[in-house]
């Protein structure tokens, strides 16, 4: 009896709640809706360091989110310290972009600032970040979980990808699971697993302490360690040279103004006219997937950077799209037209990517099928060849099927200023893939660079090419590449070079510009002597 009570007060507490729950493929599926609307979500009109701060949250029992520290936590913060210190550079370098627009928001939501960190490991505050399980953007929202906290995500649009929609969208997600809860450790598992599989946890174990359950394993390994990456994030971004990240390049705080117009206009046509650079203006208004911005209703909000009212409304009004159809970012896609025996599944493996990506990608539901003939939006890269290529080519020299990433990578090899040759190791080169390459052998190769028989070759790795000149030789002469330094951005790099940024990110497959790591080796085109 005492069972039945205890049961029926917690099925009390965690009914009729609107959460994401985990489908039989792993994947996160939005929960039933009360009553099935979306919430409205609302924009910031325009953002500046200069605006006051917002009050924090009044109830103090909500703002406190809990700082334990235990060996789960000291073992995350090993890594970042270790292994994992290279991405947590990266992320600490972007979140000085987003930390001050995105606690206003969740201030604004009556929640405690530090959600913001939630950020931070789910995407690493990249707009780009897409999970194979189709999650994307800042907060990783699936499909359907995003539709229901109403963000629009259509072949135009994806507000997962921006910094005020997404935030504000997971604002609302976090009160409905701390409501249920009453625990900020639950909550954030909850968003990790789902909250069905937690809320089936706490009723087993009558228990809502997240510790108790990540002991007796009853939660999946990755939301068991969720949390502890979270505590050591915060730990870790809150003072950062006490854990010994003491040179990070900060980017600045994001600051806009915005316009509000009743055409769509085109952005990039738009930043020439404004004498920006696309790739800064987009970052300004994320959410559109390619150069087209639509309308929302019947008004179209554009950021624009402060104070440049005037001029953008000129701009815009001389960028207006009469023929609305989606213009893709140069270098990020390139279209495929679909033949008789493909699937996603087959395009995905071709372009070295997911099946989610595909979809998010062209706006795809999961069941819609593919039709021959029809085109489709694919990642612009080399492709592999597949089965019937292979079959109809058998007979082709070893050489002429080196593998694409050895053809694509050959260009980030530079020539030495003493007339020498040397080849960068990318991601699937093996010694002989690069002597075929060069028209060397191996065991040349071997002496060359005083390699041992047995060792292996590393990311990034110098080797020198034994031999004189040759057409890999030639052909590697048309590409320089340049070091990235402290202070180095796409910009700079491209008016040094005398390139365009355009050439840049298609030359190197760049996707998100504020990306660029110290160290990083950027490949510089150049025209034919021709």
């Amino acid at each position: 009896m005492r069972r039945l009570v205890t049961l029926s007060i917690v099925l009390g507490l965690l009914s009729g709640c609107v959460h994401k729950e985990m489908n039989g493929n792993g994947d996160q599926a939005a929960g039933n809706a009360g009553n099935g609307s979306a919430s409205e979500i609302k924009d910031i009109g325009s953002f500046r360091l200069s605006d006051p701060e917002g009050p924090k949250v009044v109830d103090q029992e909500l703002d406190v989110i809990p700082t334990e520290i235990n060996p789960l936590v000291e073992k995350w913060i090993t890594y970042f310290q270790g292994r994992g210190r290279h991405h947590m550079e990266r992320y600490l370098a972007r979140s000085s972009r987003y930390e001050k627009l995105m606690k206003k928001v969740l201030r604004d939501n009556g929640l405690p600032e530090d959600i913001f960190y939630i950020a931070l490991i789910e995407s690493g505050f990249s707009s780009n970040a897409t999970s194979h399980a189709a999650a994307v953007g800042y907060w990783q929202f699936i499909r359907g979980t995003g539709k229901r906290y109403g963000l629009d995500i259509n072949p135009f649009v994806d507000e997962r990808r921006d910094p005020v929609f997404a935030t504000q969208a997971a604002a609302e997600y976090f009160k409905g699971l701390y409501s249920v809860f009453g625990s900020w450790y639950l909550a954030m598992a909850s968003y990790n697993v789902g909250e069905n599989r937690v809320k089936r946890e706490v009723m087993n174990h009558y228990t809502r302490d997240f510790w108790e359950l990540a002991r007796k394993k009853r939660l999946p390994a990755e939301t068991i360690n969720y949390v502890p990456k979270f505590i050591a994030a915060k730990l870790i971004a809150k003072e950062p040279a006490k854990y010994g990240f003491e040179d990070i390049d900060y980017l600045p705080p994001i600051e806009f103004d915005h316009i509000t117009v009743n055409q769509p206009i085109n952005m990039r046509q738009m930043a020439e006219k404004l004498n920006l650079n696309y790739e800064d203006f987009k970052a300004l208004n994320p959410k559109f997937k390619g150069e087209v911005a639509i309308l929302k209703g019947s008004e179209l909000i554009l950021r624009i950077p402060p104070g440049s009212q005037e001029l953008a409304k000129v701009a815009a009004n001389e960028s207006v799209v009469t023929d609305l159809k989606f213009i893709a970012d140069s270098g990020d896609t390139q279209t495929y037209k679909i033949r008789r025996g493909d699937n996603l599944k087959s395009i995905a493996r071709k372009y070295r990517t997911s099946v989610a990506y595909i979809r998010d990608l062209n706006d795809l539901p999961r069941k819609s099928k593919l039709t021959v003939g029809r085109t489709i939006y694919v990642p612009d890269r080399t492709p592999l060849r597949d089965r019937s290529d292979r079959k109809n080519n058998s007979t082709m020299s070893a050489k002429a099927n080196a593998k694409p990433a050895v053809e694509k990578s050959v260009e980030t090899a530079a020539a030495d200023l003493t007339g020498g040759r040397y080849y960068v190791v990318q991601s699937g080169d093996s010694l002989f893939s690069i002597a075929q390459r060069y028209s060397t052998s191996v065991a040349e190769l071997q002496r060359a660079n005083n390699i041992k028989r047995k060792s292996k070759l590393k990311l990034g790795m110098k080797l020198k090419i034994p031999g004189g000149d040759s057409s890999s030789a030639r052909e590697v002469a048309k590409s320089k590449v340049h070091v990235v330094r402290k202070g180095d951005n796409l910009t700079d790099i491209a008016a040094k070079y005398n390139v365009t940024v355009g050439q840049l990110k298609q030359k190197n497959k760049l996707r998100n510009p504020a990306s660029l790591m110290v160290g990083s080796r950027i490949r510089i085109p150049i025209a034919d002597a021709n």
